[in-house]
């Protein structure tokens, strides 16, 4: 979690100080948020009258299972990105247009089991017992871009605003590391099939290549 968090930082320190000078009174606010990516902290700041720029980030964990050949794994969904946006209040209202870049740690930590003595991997069968459990992460690009569309303005007219964010993170494509921790686990051959059992696994990430973002959040003008 640490380069998130500095990431964050710095980011935070360079849009603070670029506008410190000329901020008027509530031209800054700092809100809570819970959705989709988890929950979330986040700095608002009003560049121009339509304007604003926003930076943040937000985690959570999601545990589900799934299956692939086999295996059943036990899987959890380790949420975790950092964003800098800028909102477009383009009518004049609440009403806004939001695009940016999201540093997307997000990735699915899995481990799998089966119940079977024997099992295929890549077409060749294997003892249970040889091959042990296996454990898979399946994670996405580094950053991402986010459109979105929203209601409400952190540095509107009151203290206290909710807003609403609606948007896409496109992660991109899944990428799976797979091991196992039988005694085959480092025999070459095996290896070769492992990894063709990883492109299989990597299908399970594709639910989440483009991420939906729904969100709401309460902010305060400070």
């Amino acid at each position: 979690m640490k380069r998130p968090l500095l990431f964050i930082f710095i980011l935070t320190m360079i849009v603070f100080s670029a506008n410190r000078a000329s901020a008027d009174p509530f031209d800054m606010a700092l809100g809570g948020k819970v959705g989709t990516p988890g929950l979330g902290l986040e700095l608002t700041i009003r560049l121009l009258e339509s304007l604003n720029t926003r930076v943040g980030f937000n985690a959570f964990t999601y545990g589900y299972d799934f299956e692939v050949d086999d295996f059943n794994y036990d899987a959890d969904l380790n949420l975790f990105t950092a964003m800098l946006l800028a909102d477009w209040h383009a009518f004049g209202n609440d009403f806004r247009f939001t695009g940016g870049i999201v540093l997307n740690e997000n990735e699915i930590d899995a481990v799998g089991t089966t119940d079977q003595d024997l099992v295929v991997i890549n077409d060749n069968g294997y003892r249970a017992d040889d091959v042990g459990d296996l454990k898979t992460t399946i994670s996405f690009n580094n950053f991402a871009p986010y459109f979105g569309i929203g209601w409400g303005n952190a540095v509107g007219d009151n203290y206290f605003n909710f807003s609403l964010d609606l948007g896409v993170i496109f992660s991109g494509a899944p990428n799976a590391t797979l091991t196992a921790n039988g005694p085959l686990a480092s025999d070459p051959d095996f290896q070769r099939d492992l990894a063709a059992e990883a492109d299989e696994v990597e299908e399970e990430g594709e639910n989440f290549d483009i991420y939906p973002v729904l969100a709401l959040g309460l902010n305060f003008q400070f």
